[in-house]
């Protein structure tokens, strides 16, 4: 009886690498737990799962971890690969005379023989490791009866589908490259361009600066015996005051008046009275006075 010989071993790998291929590692977890017992039955009933799962971005693997990788996957895939054509025959024929000794229903020994060579032609692209005399207590252990060709291969490739995943992990890992960041180079218009944008935005910084320096050092003025007053009232205190005001005073002033109007027209109306008509005759008096020279007809 012919074996197989393992010429290509799984290489051991360090701690580091294996935590970056455990795809496990960032998984969070919110909720109850269950066991795989307890949720094959809760698929079966339709039920919703009792907790959520939240898969994190794992970190990037570092230099020493890739580098590792490169080194392992060439002797990883080596022992991933199927044995020499034919040497499957013996392996197969050894487990299935096992299992024949073993089952309640034993078949002869022609049907026996057939069954390997199918066994082999079916399993022809399994690796070395999936015909090692280990996998013979996995398949004593997992029928009662003799089974098929097509139950013996789905057990070789459910032992065998871990190690898959491994070396593509591991070939995921070994192809990771960190790109540096490489700075932005602008063409001589793009620099003028971004400069002129610049210069317009402080230029509009400044001037809100200077309008709300203005309006800190003269929203606040109030004319002698107008203390107390609020609304129309200091309104028409301001009015007889804005005559001898002149620059900056008189600009926020002005403003203040034309807010005062605009916040007691805007009262009035939502008490339903009529705004009062004086407003307007106390700004053409009070700008008239100061030598404006314009003319509003209220």
């Amino acid at each position: 009886m012919s074996e197989i010989a393992i010429l290509a071993p799984m290489p051991t790998i360090s701690r580091a690498l294996g935590a970056a291929l455990d795809p496990e590692r960032q998984a969070v977890r919110f909720g109850p737990t269950e066991t795989p017992e307890e949720r094959s039955a809760r698929i079966r009933r339709n039920d919703p799962a009792p907790g959520m799962v939240i898969r994190l971005q794992p970190e990037p693997p570092s230099a020493e971890v890739v580098a590792e990788a490169k080194r392992v996957l060439p002797q990883l895939e080596r022992a991933m690969m199927p044995p020499v054509a034919g040497s499957q025959s013996g392996a197969a024929l050894r487990m299935l005379e096992k299992l024949n000794a073993s089952v309640a229903s034993p078949v002869g020994p022609d049907t026996l023989r057939m069954r390997a060579c199918f066994l082999a032609e079916a399993g022809a692209d399994l690796p070395a490791a999936a015909w090692d005399q280990s996998m013979d207590r996995k398949l004593l252990r997992a029928f009662r009866f003799m089974p098929s060709v097509a139950e013996v291969v789905e057990v070789l490739e459910a032992e065998v589908q871990p190690f898959r995943d491994k070396v593509a992990r591991v070939r995921l890992v070994s192809q990771f490259e960190r790109k540096l960041s490489e700075p932005e180079r602008l063409t001589p218009e793009e620099i003028e361009r971004r400069r002129a944008i610049l210069s317009e935005r402080k230029a509009e910084l400044e001037a809100q600066n200077r309008e709300e320096d203005r309006v800190r050092k003269h929203g606040n003025h109030t004319p002698a015996g107008a203390e107390g007053l609020t609304g129309l009232d200091l309104a028409n205190a301001l009015k007889r005051a804005l005559p001898a005001m002149s620059g900056d005073l008189r600009e926020v002033t002005e403003q203040r008046i034309a807010m005062l109007e605009q916040n007691a027209a805007l009262i009035a109306r939502l008490n339903g009275e009529e705004v009062a008509e004086n407003s307007h005759k106390d700004t053409l008096s009070a700008r008239e006075n100061a030598g404006t020279g314009e003319a509003i007809l209220a």
